[in-house]
């Protein structure tokens, strides 16, 4: 039996956070088909996002199908608690029911109800910090480019708590510590 390569689905709140840095490109250096169905894509309807979802589709990093089996999408509303008009298919149910279609899925999203759904669901989840400090492990960033990255995501208005931003960087620093062993 072969190994299936993993999928990485990428939401979003997360795409958007990335763009907006100008840090789109980190999401290639992750190991798996980088994938956003077109239902997220509908959602990117301003700002540097749109150029970066245009500029990683004509590269080719990433593929972006239309739909998923209507058997999933069910099952992801309901666990999402949405209640979608028939045909209707909004970007967190479609990242979850490809979630739940796929055996070697990472969703990667900031959208805290979409995180605590796949946390529930025993779906791997990571957000544009975990994209960064990834970043740092495989030596693409160093890490005060990483922290300047994590700065310039506060300012686009991800709204990072003291917490969050000192666990990031402790993160960061551990990151690059292993990759100096």
């Amino acid at each position: 039996m072969s190994e299936r390569e993993p999928v990485v689905l990428v939401d979003a709140s997360a795409f958007i956070t990335l763009a907006a840095i100008r840090r789109s490109e980190l999401l290639t250096g992750i190991d798996g088909l980088i994938v956003m169905p077109a239902a997220v894509r509908d959602e990117i309807v301003e700002g540097p996002a749109v150029g970066a979802v245009e500029r990683s589709q004509e590269s080719g990093w990433l593929e972006m199908p239309d739909g998923t089996d209507d058997e999933f999408v069910e099952v992801a509303r309901e666990q999402l608690g949405r209640e979608d008009a028939p045909g209707e298919l909004t970007g967190d149910v479609a990242l979850l029911a490809h979630a739940l279609e796929s055996d070697e899925s990472v969703v990667v999203t900031d959208d805290k109800p979409l995180r605590k759904t796949c946390k529930a669901l025993g779906v791997p989840i990571s957000g544009s910090i975990g994209v960064v400090i990834a970043a740092v492990e495989r030596g693409d960033l160093v890490p005060e480019e990483a922290k300047d990255a994590l700065v310039a995501m506060d300012e686009v208005g991800s709204r990072l708590s003291a917490r969050l931003l000192r666990k990031a960087e402790r993160l960061i620093e551990e990151a690059a510590e292993e990759r100096e062993m």
